[in-house]
């Protein structure tokens, strides 16, 4: 009688199970969960946490359809289907939307269920990962644990409630005691689809530590036994089979000079000392170099917190170590760069203030380390070129470098030095490094080449001018006694008058090109480059047709450029001057002497090509010939800083390149040779 009694219970709650246990565990679980009819696609049931996950109410989510979440195509849905057959996996990989339009990527684990009468799809949903570890696994199979654990307490109660109705329909306990036969079948299924759910569950444990790139270890503490992942393996070198799973396989492979830390660490965390296990050492590979290995693990306790296990995962590191090695190397090669260059280079935050320096910078600045360490780079600006120089650090701020500028710098006992700098934002974003140049000397030469370049133009222009001034003498003078004779008509008048100002308007331009020309501007400007040839030209013509030097020109290319006009006039006057010179201590006045001058388009830019008729330069000369102070003219004719300024100006100053060789050439049916400029400037 108590057995048919206690069939009868276990008939009743099975028979109301299917609908209260899918309830339940929906309801008590963090899990995304829905119920689906697979032919509509309609949501019939969803838990809290689908509502949350899919920014929905739970009402709003049971009245969706599973259309509108999933954005796969009927297509790519059956792709998906026969890919996970193919790759023999339990779940499908879809993108859901979300209410805010958030495209998710999930996985989906779907199952047929019998629900209301129905047969509907259960689904539960977790967000894509590209791997399993080993602590998502353990959580899982715990959080079943729980939940079968309610499962049972749950049936407990409903048992205590059927008993009570069964005492009502004790009556029909033979009808229940057949019913429990018939089931008993069904039963059976039912204890083998779990048992096939856990061997599942078993082979994606297995799945992901084998296919994850880190490499796992499994140490049982009681056995010593240590299971190694075939990834763990195959970093080492080592194949499946070729490890045995001990802990003194691990320790054999780890380095004698990392293997005490790595073991203290171990112990520290075995004694409770820290949270996790975690070092950095090196372990031998199978072909006999050493790796880098970031190891770390956590300990398993059972139920009365007896450590029984250690979990943990190998991490090769060695390329960030070479990493660091490298840059450690650069460190040091910077250091010795920095503490050795004869160049002055110095330290500095933000706001100027300095850092650190090397000897150079304190040879320069005349001050002491103590002594600078308590001033700025603005503190040693020159008044006047505060302004500059705060702007050039903004830039510096803004594009992370900025070179060439110049400002003068007041150093120990108010020696004034203009420097020439060189400013960058350092990897941190918060120091400037700066090298510095003395170029005090270099820029007296400079302005002592301008100057007697100056001179020179002044006195060909005075003898160029004798003519315009003729025909303004002559022509006013034709006019005023014309008007005392009164024989002055309107066309001689107005044809006196205009070549009056026509003359008139050369010398005002004259007068206007020498003007800018000796304006000193630090400041870069859009231009072109014809138009800066054409000024050359202008402040040069009389220099060149009272030496009786022809220039040919073709201007039919041009390119604009963003430079110091006055610097580039100046660059193109000096190779002028030098073929010019030339070509007087060579070329008597009754041969022909000429200069071209032309413009060519080219990938990069454009060329401009200056070449003479002088008959070149020497071999042994033309590699040094941009070389400060070199010259071969005398001491009264030359300083040797012309074509090293026009260098400085062009490579320095404006990103351009420029070489020099000597052509041979025909012009006008003869045959030539002479030195040939061709400096290259690239596109903005």
């Amino acid at each position: 009688m108590k057995k048919a009694i206690l069939l009868f219970f276990i008939f009743t709650t099975i028979l109301f199970s299917n609908y209260i246990n899918v309830d339940s565990f929906m309801k008590n679980n963090n899990t995304v969960m829905l119920i689906i009819d697979p032919k509509s696609g309609e949501i019939i049931n969803a838990n809290e946490y689908a509502a949350k996950f899919y920014g929905k109410t739970l009402e709003q989510l049971k009245k969706s359809n599973i259309k509108d979440i999933n954005i796969f195509t009927k297509i790519q849905v059956q792709e998906e289907m026969q890919k996970a057959k193919r790759e023999n996996r339990n779940y499908f990989i879809f993108k859901h939307k979300t209410a805010n339009e958030k495209i998710e990527k999930v996985e989906v684990y779907s199952f047929p269920i019998v629900y209301n009468n129905q047969k509907l799809l259960f689904s539960i949903i977790n967000k894509y990962k590209d791997k399993y570890a080993v602590e998502y696994f353990n959580k899982n199979l715990e959080d079943q644990v729980k939940l079968q654990t309610a499962e049972i307490e749950a049936s407990k109660r409903k048992i205590l409630n059927i008993f009570f109705i069964c005492s009502v329909l004790l009556i029909i306990w033979v009808f229940i005691l057949i019913y429990l036969l018939r089931q008993k079948k069904e039963l059976a299924i039912k204890l083998q689809e779990t048992n096939k759910n856990l061997s599942e569950t078993n082979e994606r444990f297995e799945l992901a530590m084998d296919t994850t790139k880190d490499g796992l270890w499994d140490w049982n503490l009681k056995t010593n036994e240590v299971l190694f992942s075939k990834t763990l393996k195959e970093m080492l070198g080592y194949k499946e089979d070729e490890l045995e799973s001990r802990f003194d396989t691990w320790a054999s492979l780890v380095h004698p000079d990392d293997y005490k830390k790595a073991e203290e660490d171990i112990h520290k965390h075995l004694r409770g000392i820290t949270e996790y296990y975690e070092n950095i050492h090196r372990m031998k590979h199978k072909l006999g170099h050493w790796i880098w290995v970031l190891d770390r693990g956590k300990i398993v306790f059972d139920e009365n917190r007896n450590p029984i296990r250690m979990i943990g995962f190998h991490t090769d590191i060695s390329s960030q170590k070479e990493a660091e090695k490298k840059i450690e190397e650069q460190k040091e090669e910077f250091e010795k760069i920095f503490s050795n260059s004869n160049d002055a280079i110095a330290i500095l935050d933000l706001e100027t203030n300095f850092l650190n320096f090397n000897d150079a910078y304190l040879k320069m600045t005349g001050f002491s380390k103590e002594e600078l360490l308590q001033k700025s780079c603005l503190e040693l600006t020159l008044e006047d070129d505060v302004e500059n120089t705060k702007k050039a650090l903004e830039i510096v701020l803004k594009e992370g470098h900025i070179e060439n500028f110049e400002k003068s710098c007041v150093v120990k006992d108010g020696r004034v030095l203009l420097s020439s700098m060189n400013m960058a934002l350092m990897s941190d974003k918060k120091r400037i490094i700066l090298t510095t140049r003395d170029i005090t000397k270099i820029k007296n030469l400079q302005s002592q080449e301008k100057l007697v370049s100056m001179g020179e133009m002044i006195g060909n222009i005075a003898h160029q001018w004798r003519q315009p001034l003729a025909v303004i003498t002559t022509n006013a003078s034709g006019i005023k006694l014309q008007k005392e004779l009164e024989i002055l008509d309107d066309e001689t008048f107005y044809k006196s008058m205009n070549a009056i100002i026509k003359q008139s308007k050369y010398l005002s331009e004259t007068i206007d090109d020498f003007r800018a020309y000796i304006k000193d501007d630090k400041t870069k400007e859009d231009t072109t480059l014809v138009y800066i040839l054409n000024k050359t030209l202008s402040l040069n013509e009389a220099t060149l047709k009272n030496n009786h030097i022809k220039v040919e020109t073709n201007f039919e290319e041009d390119m604009e450029i963003f430079g110091y006009k006055n610097e580039l006039v100046q660059s193109f006057l000096n190779i002028l001057n030098n073929a010019a010179d030339a070509i007087k201590e060579r070329l008597g006045q009754e041969k022909v002497r000429v200069i071209f001058i032309n413009t060519e388009k080219t990938q990069e830019g454009l060329n401009v090509i200056i070449k003479d008729n002088a008959g070149g330069i020497e071999k042994s000369i033309l590699p040094r010939i941009f070389e400060p102070y070199f010259t071969t003219k005398h001491q009264s004719v030359g300083t040797g800083i012309g074509l090293s300024l026009s260098h400085d100006i062009l490579v320095n100053h404006h990103n351009a390149e420029i070489n020099v060789l000597n052509e041979e050439f025909s012009y006008e049916s003869k045959k030539y040779k002479g030195a040939k400029f061709i400096i290259k400037f690239k596109k903005l």
